[in-house]
């Protein structure tokens, strides 16, 4: 397997060192990466030594809302000094349940700059010391934020069209070598996402005594299974195993009964999680013993 090109694994890390600078965070000095026009970034040891659960994704994992009562764990260091993270969130709630050591290094946001932001934290999780030959299994559960992989679902729900188009394949090939490299034994996991639509129905506006408003959303559920669809496949080509989230989660959308069978909220839900549109605590529970299981 090729090597993680150390210009890449650079130009990661600056990209999202930029990000962390704009939200105030300093960056201080280190020898792991030097990088013109910010300096070196420190990745301290958390102690410990390596996680044997390490995770990745974006706020469907991190699921950190800002300004509600959940408890947050906060970013690990400079490069993620914006990315707390729900602490009772999907990985939180697998660790529990399997009993291990957990490096969350989720983040709400993750794929806005595409394959960048993920492997600039897997490489912050390397060098901080979670994510090495002690590390048992990876899990990401990503794509939804990174237009590359919307690119190759468009594909993936028009094959008649031929496209030959697998960038978001070869993203997370690179990403997957690197994790190899540093974690030989450790199994490697994509996961889909939960249920948002239902039988193409929305539910964005859901009031107390489980007054559920349904709008249209035609295809809505086309595109949930294409996306999952995509996902594995991914998955597949690049020898990861898939955990099916989506199709575990059917019936637990936004439209869902009110309590603990909704597990995504919508714009206005008594059921609100962290977040607007994104895992109810319920939810974020429910995906937790989903993935343990896949674990198991």
């Amino acid at each position: 397997m090729a090597k993680f090109s150390a210009k890449v694994r650079t130009a990661a890390i600056a990209a999202v060192a930029a990000l962390s600078l704009g939200t105030g965070a300093g960056v201080a000095a280190a020898q792991q990466f030097e990088i013109p026009g910010f300096g070196p970034i420190t990745f301290p040891s958390q102690g410990g030594g390596n996680k044997e659960l390490v995770t990745f994704g974006d706020s469907f994992t991190a699921n950190a809302g800002k300004g509600g009562p959940r408890g947050l764990q906060p970013g690990h260091n400079a490069l993620t000094a914006n990315c707390a993270t729900d602490m009772e969130n999907w990985p939180k709630t697998a660790a529990k349940d399997l009993n291990v050591s957990l490096g969350d290094w989720s983040c709400n946001g993750t794929g806005g700059l595409p394959a960048l932001q993920l492997m600039a934290y897997v490489e912050a999780a390397i060098a901080q010391g979670d994510l090495g030959p002690g590390t048992k299994d990876v899990v990401m559960m990503y794509g939804g934020m990174d237009a590359i992989q919307w690119v190759q679902t468009g594909q993936t729900m028009a094959p008649e069209l031929k496209v030959d188009f697998h960038a978001f394949n070869d993203t997370m090939r690179v990403v997957g070598d690197r994790i190899r490299e540093v974690a030989p034994n450790a199994r490697i996991f994509m996961t889909s996402y939960s249920e948002y639509a239902t039988n193409d129905q929305l539910c964005l506006v859901n009031l107390p005594g489980n007054v559920t408003n349904p709008i249209p959303a035609p295809g809505a559920t086309r595109i949930q299974e294409a996306f999952r669809d995509n996902l594995r496949n991914t998955a597949a080509a690049n020898n990861f195993q898939f955990i099916d989230v989506y199709q575990q989660s059917i019936g637990h959308g936004t439209c869902a009964p009110e309590g603990p069978d909704r597990w995504v909220a919508g714009f206005v839900d008594p059921n609100m999680g962290p977040m607007t549109n994104h895992p109810t605590v319920a939810g974020a529970k429910a995906t937790g013993h989903i993935i343990a299981r896949g674990l198991r």
